[in-house]
């Protein structure tokens, strides 16, 4: 039988593991000269001339997924990003240790590109990947650490809960454990144009 809290994050969206008791994360929304919100993307540098090159950009090509899709995310496609160029909770987290870095440095390159755009920019969403480390933990050492009660033997229950935890950036004032910038565009696709892009100044896994 799963738990009550289960129950609930599978169940309604937006709601924030820091209210269930949870360290939420110190990542704060960043905003430049413009007033533009600014994040970081990892990728490989062997990409950087195809993202660089003219009419190009990041590249939506990963589904948004889970077994109960909302309506507004059928057939939308996302890229990611962080808060911060190297957040805290991939490499030093309470509940997490560095599952987080792992991953990184297993799936999405280490040159850090630097991320501008109007907060109004359309498909903005931050979401906790808190849902999906936790199954993603206890594949490795036996137990999730939060225990919200996944069944943890399928990808149903930890990307139900990651979708469900989208907010929009409007309305995002902190709460995740391990926030993740969104940006859905329907269809696959540029998500985000090189006029938007530049290589950070810091490379924190150069």
């Amino acid at each position: 039988m799963r738990s009550v809290l289960a129950n609930r994050l599978l169940a309604e969206r937006g709601l924030l593991l820091h209210d269930f008791g949870f360290r939420a994360a110190a990542d704060v929304l960043q905003s430049d000269e413009n007033g533009h919100f600014v994040f970081y993307h990892y990728t490989h540098e062997e990409r950087l001339e195809a993202i660089f090159a003219p009419n190009s950009g990041l590249y939506a090509w990963r589904a948004v997924a889970c077994p109960s899709l909302p309506a507004e995310f059928a057939n939308a496609f996302l890229t990611e990003g962080f808060l911060s160029p190297l957040p805290e909770w991939l490499s030093n987290h309470p509940y997490f240790q560095d599952l987080g870095m792992q991953m990184v440095r297993r799936n999405v390159g280490s040159v850090l590109l630097q991320v501008a755009l109007p907060k109004d920019f359309p498909g903005l969403y931050v979401a906790d990947f808190a849902h999906v480390l936790e199954c993603k933990y206890a594949e490795q050492y036996g137990s999730g650490p939060l225990g919200l009660g996944y069944d943890c033997s399928n990808g149903q229950h930890p990307t139900q809960g990651y979708v469900n935890s989208y907010v929009p950036l409007a309305s995002y004032k902190g709460g995740h454990v391990a926030p993740v910038v969104q940006v859905v565009r329907r269809e696959s696709g540029i998500a985000i144009p090189n006029q938007n892009l530049s290589i950070c100044s810091m490379q924190p896994l150069a």
